[in-house]
């Protein structure tokens, strides 16, 4: 899934020292041409930023 087609509540997962983590979309905000998510996970909530045609496991 493109990181443009996110939305709230979308769960993703990413494999972190071999183990998988989901994480949670809390708020998806557009700047120009790329994206900051912000996530929460079993590590706590943190803000990313991506190009809006980047890709991420959904699930």
């Amino acid at each position: 899934m493109k990181i443009k087609e996110l939305k709230q509540g979308d769960r993703i997962t990413q494999h972190i020292d071999q183990s998988p983590v989901s994480f949670e979309v809390l708020a998806i905000q557009q700047l120009g041409r790329r994206f900051m998510v912000t996530f929460r996970s079993a590590f706590g909530i943190e803000t990313a930023e991506y190009s809006g045609e980047a890709y991420v496991t959904a699930g």
